[in-house]
């Protein structure tokens, strides 16, 4: 049996709207790489359970789905790393976009650094109206150090959650914190930083 190299986690909470063209942006390059889709719906109030069934009825079995209790975003992301097997995870907010190629950048790029653990790319920022800005990735600081403080302090260290894949392994230490609704995936990186092997690619994510 082929091992999942990628699986993909979209946690949705209203959003309805967006949510199709986050699932599609996945689905359209899972060909890609050895990867699967698992998108959580955390309990919205809105119509996005009824979004999610049509998903799946148009793309029956190419996905999965998940309806849970309102939790916040770090239930719904420490859900994902238990359902899934993919030996990288991402977690694409729903109402991000994953671009075109992602996948098989990553999938290449961890091949040819087996010793990463999280793998930081670059992404677009797209804005009202169409303006789109590219955030590139810089090379990441020398020290444990300097790669921590460029996080939390300086601002020079720069990671987006749809635009970084994270080896299971970085979440032996600790899950994300299900005490904090926001403002969660500061700790994750911080430890994720000072702790394992990273890498930048230049494509974005």
């Amino acid at each position: 049996m082929t091992e999942t190299l990628i699986s993909v986690v979209i946690p949705a909470y209203n959003y309805a709207d967006s949510l199709p063209r986050a699932v599609e942006s996945v689905l359209l390059q899972l060909h890609e790489a050895t990867a699967d889709l698992l998108v959580i719906d955390d309990g919205s109030t809105d119509s996005t359970p009824e979004v999610m069934q049509a998903l799946l009825a148009e793309h029956a079995g190419r996905f999965r789905a998940i309806r849970q209790s309102n939790g916040g975003l770090s239930s719904v992301r420490n859900r994902g790393i238990k359902e899934t097997t993919g030996r990288f995870l991402i977690f694409l907010d729903a109402d991000d976009e994953m671009a075109p190629g992602a996948l098989a950048a990553l999938s290449q790029h961890i091949a040819s650094h087996p010793e990463t653990r999280m793998i930081i790319g670059a992404h677009w920022s797209i804005f009202s109206g169409g303006k789109r800005s590219l955030q590139a990735v810089k090379p990441l600081p020398v020290t444990v150090r300097q790669r921590v403080r460029g996080y939390l302090l300086d601002k020079t260290v720069s990671i987006s959650n749809g635009a970084c894949a994270m080896h299971r392994e970085v979440f032996e230490p600790g899950n994300y914190p299900e005490h904090l609704r926001n403002v969660e995936d500061l700790p994750v990186f911080a430890q994720v930083l000072a702790r394992f092997p990273c890498t930048v690619v230049e494509q974005p994510l």
